[in-house]
């Protein structure tokens, strides 16, 4: 059922239904994981709740490609799912004592946030995480709803540990920790829709130029994040 609200609130433009979906796509799939999985429940979780997005998303994909949509509204819809995932990760972070130790030591947002590395040591650890999430939706396609709920978990429970200690201090990292992840959020749609293009074979020019333009939009915001982060 989810994966059909999904889809048909994907094609309306609601985003602050597809926030709302998003939560709840992390609520069910954090409580299946807790009840079936609970020794593997950080990453059972994050399995589960992407589970009911690949489809619409990928149906989404493959109708921009092949028409040439606009990539904006597409960006949009993905990053309301996206906070609202990463609300519920924080809610549930914050309010129960479920281990995410995954979440906290995975190299990306959440490292080099809690250290005081300057400015290049961020960048490059940041355009790391970018590079992979373009290859890995790149190759496998249907991995933007992975990578998209993984970094809702990273930021969702970063956040929520700062905020156990510091309510304030978890507010200043919103900004570049929402350009980090709307960069990463462009990588994962450039790489599936790239994943599509190869698919239908579709390898004029113009179509790859295109989604360099987006590439290098995901790159920028990932410097302007490191920018802000640094300042």
């Amino acid at each position: 059922m989810l994966q059909e609200l999904f889809l048909l609130e994907e094609e309306k433009r609601n985003t602050p239904m597809l926030f709302l979906l998003g939560a709840v796509a992390v609520a069910v799939g954090f409580t299946a994981a807790y009840m079936f999985f609970p020794s593997e429940l950080a990453l059972i979780a994050v399995v589960f709740s992407a589970v009911p997005l690949i489809f619409s998303l990928t149906r989404e994909f493959m109708k921009d490609e092949e028409e040439g949509l606009p990539h904006i509204p597409e960006l949009k819809n993905y990053f309301s799912i996206f906070s609202g995932q990463a609300s519920a990760f924080f809610a549930i972070a914050f309010l129960t004592e479920a281990s995410f130790e995954p979440q906290r030591t995975v190299l990306g947002l959440s490292g080099a946030a809690v250290s005081d590395a300057g400015f290049q040591t961020i960048l490059l650890n940041n355009l790391g995480v970018f590079a992979a999430a373009l290859l890995l939706a790149l190759v496998i396609g249907s991995a933007g709803a992975f990578v998209l709920t993984w970094n809702a978990s990273v930021l969702g429970v970063f956040l929520a540990e700062v905020a156990s200690t510091d309510p304030f201090l978890a507010l200043a990292f919103i900004p570049h920790a929402s350009l980090e992840m709307l960069g990463f959020i462009t990588a994962g749609v450039a790489g599936t829709l790239m994943s599509a293009a190869i698919y239908r074979k579709h390898f004029d020019s113009e179509t790859w130029i295109d989604y360099l333009k987006l590439v290098l939009i995901g790159v920028a915001l990932i410097v302007i994040a490191a920018i802000v982060e640094t300042a």
